[in-house]
Order: structure tokens, then sequence, then C-alpha cells
């Protein structure tokens, strides 16, 4: 908590300099007393006291920037706003846990926007840190698993603005903890929270207005391609869970074989774009999961791996595709079907997975992009880290 305050009076003390330099800009100081819920047994009670895991107050500080409508693409969304936060929590009970702190990028829209109110909706998403997660020593949390981990959060606020310069925000969030399965355990910490927010402007947010600009110049960098097609090379790592060691002198777990593994994969997918910002298509994965046969209880029986070939760890599936960009950044969600993947003895296995990322293409046509896939709608299986080319297949004529 001490370190969180000293960076944001550091930060507040600097405004003056940031004021005069930078336009269209706010920042935003939030706080919360949110529900955790108990979604493991470590949140649930089972830890060094027996004491519950079920509150959080949390703090945040945003520094954010609206677009003005200098560039075209600016007149297709409702008042789009960027930026970075600062996070730190503290939970009710925090021994074998600690409290975190996140540093995180956001992106922001206006759902509805009148003269004095508006309501806003966000998506972040960073890192956070200082976690004390499982280890040998601390056998009870199986909430987090390593010193960093992913934060992200969704929120809903309504806005009141009192002048040019000060307003309050009231509103909810939703926030979640995770590695996405590179290290086990990896249950997670789910937190819903209510949120009391001031944002201060330095400057009056001024836009420039659509009838002031001709329509060349409003629609120069408008969409240009019906369809067009990507390759995209990942690589991710999955942390698996194997069998449990047990006490020469007693039948007791004291820790578990814990193993990461890694995964390669290729992406191709076609698309057709709807719109500027829309476009759906189709696609096909092949990995090679090293996890594969080496995580299913056998193990808990013989203490040895599936007797599988290299070639049954190489899944294949396929996906819709739908894309949502803005600018040169665009989210990915890729509902998924196994077409084929190995199934071992008495493993968990599943036919459908979901993925959702991010992307963002160069000048060139080269992107990067960062995913998630996960299944059940709430399970993280990895985190594809990976790069590609797009390819535009059709211009459209002026």
């Amino acid at each position: 908590m001490k370190k969180f305050i000293v960076i944001c009076s550091l930060l507040i003390c600097s405004l003056p300099l940031f004021s005069q330099t930078l336009k269209n800009t706010a920042f935003t100081f939030s706080t919360g007393y949110g529900w955790v819920a108990p979604v493991n047994d470590f949140m649930r009670g089972i830890n060094q006291d027996s004491t519950k895991i079920n509150s959080l107050l949390n703090f945040s500080l945003r520094f954010t920037r609206e677009v003005d409508g200098t560039k075209a693409w600016h007149y297709r969304y409702n008042g789009l706003y960027y930026g970075i936060g600062l996070f730190h929590g503290q939970f009710n009970y925090s021994k074998n846990i600690n409290n975190p702190f996140g540093l995180y990028g956001l992106l922001g829209f206006n759902v509805l926007h009148s003269k004095n109110f508006a309501l806003k909706t966000e998506l972040a998403l960073g890192l956070s840190g200082i976690w004390d997660g499982y280890n040998e020593n601390n056998r009870y949390n199986v909430a987090v698993s390593t010193p960093v981990e992913c934060y992200a959060h969704i929120d809903m606020e309504a806005q009141y603005s009192w002048n040019n310069y000060f307003h309050t925000n009231v509103g909810a969030a939703f926030i979640h903890f995770s590695n996405g399965a590179l290290k086990m355990p990896n249950k997670g910490i789910n937190i819903l929270t209510p949120l009391l927010s001031l944002s201060y402007t330095p400057y009056h947010i001024k836009h420039i207005s659509k009838a002031d600009k001709p329509d060349t110049e409003i629609f120069s960098d408008d969409f240009q391609a019906f369809w067009h097609s990507d390759f995209n090379v990942y690589y991710a790592q999955k942390g698996e869970i194997n069998y449990p060691v047990f006490r020469s002198a007693e039948s007791e777990i004291t820790d578990t074989c814990r193993a990461v593994y890694p995964i390669f994969g290729l992406q191709a997918r076609l698309s057709r774009q709807l719109s500027s910002s829309h476009s759906l298509g189709l696609g096909f994965d092949v990995n090679y999961n090293q996890s594969i046969g080496r995580n299913s209880r056998i193990y808990w029986q013989n203490h040895r791996q599936d007797d599988l070939s290299e070639w049954q760890r190489v899944s294949l599936s396929a996906f819709l595709s739908y894309e949502y960009s803005i600018a040169k950044f665009s989210f990915i969600l890729d509902p998924s079907v196994y077409i084929y993947k190995h199934r071992t003895k008495k493993s968990y296995y599943t036919y459908f997975y979901q993925r959702i990322g991010m992307r963002y293409t160069f000048n060139n046509g080269v992107f990067a992009q960062i995913s998630l896939r996960a299944y059940d709608f709430t399970k993280a299986d990895f985190i594809e880290f990976g790069a590609g080319i797009k390819i535009k297949h059709h211009n459209k004529e002026k």
C-alpha cells in the first residue's frame, strides 16, 4: 500500500507538467470494496488460519487519452479512449497470498453520451505481481502459482461532469487474476466490486466535428479489402500437475510433481471484411502439444507417462473467427472445435474450446498477437504468443 501511495503522489505532483503538453487527457482515481468469489478451497477457508478470503479493498489510478477527430477512424467509434493504469488491492486475509500490485493497458468507449452525462465501458489487460503463490512451503494457495499473474478487468461506469475539468463516476467492475495455466495449480481469483471514481481533465476535451472535415478526408483510410487471409505461428507453455508425491512413512501428500511443456502451432484463416470494424472468417489450427499423454491419472497409478508417439501429440482444429478492429488494433474471438486430438485414459477431454485475443497490425501487414485458449468458457488451457502476416485479396473501388 505504501508503494502505491508513493507512486500516486509522484504522479499527482507531476500533473502541472503533463497538463501543459497533453491534450484530451484525463486522470482518474478509483476505489471500491469488492466481493471475492469462493471458487477454490483456499478462498473458501482452507488456509493457515481457516479464514475465508471474501473481500478486497482496491485502488486504481488511470491515465487516459480520448480521440479528438483528427483522424478518419476516430469517427467510427463513440468517445474512444485508451491509456494505462495502476492497481493495488488488499484482501481481508492476505497470509500465503499477499496483496497484489498491477500495471495494465486499457481501452474504453462511451455507450451513451450527453452534455453532462456519459455511460462508459472499459476493458483492461496487464500484469500483477508480489504474489505469494503455491510452492512446497505454501501448499494451501491453489489460487495462484506464480509471483507474476495476468490481470484483467471489465467495468461499466456512469459519469457525471460537474464542469469541463472534474467528473464523478459510479459503477462496477469484474476483476480476474490468473497465469493462463502457465504453471499449476491455477484456480484463479474472481472479484466483483463497486467503483467510485473522480476524474480530472487538465484541458477541456475538444473534438473536431465530422461536418468540419471533407468526406475525402474522413473516409481516406476506410477499409480496402473485402477478403483477407492471414497466417499465424505461435508458441505457448502449459503447466500440469502429474501425480502426488507421498512421504515415505505416511500416506500424506506433501507436494505434486509439476512440469511445464512447450506447445507450437500454426493458424490459417480466411475472413470477409464486412465493414471497417467487423470481419468474419473461417480458420484451421494445427499444433504440437507436448503435455498430451503426460497429464493423465496413469501417473497416479504407476508413475509413468502414456506411451504415445510424437505424432499423437499433434492436434487439428477448425474455428469460426470474428475480428473487431480499431485502426491497427483488433480483438479476436474464435469459437473452435477439435477435428482430431488424442484422448488419453482417465484424462479430461473436450471437443470444443474458445480463443480470445488481441492483435496489432503494422503497415506492411505483419502482426503480433496474444490470445488465451480456454474451455468450458471458464478454464484457461494456455496462452498463445504469435506473429504472422495478413494478405489482402480485393481492393474496394473508389
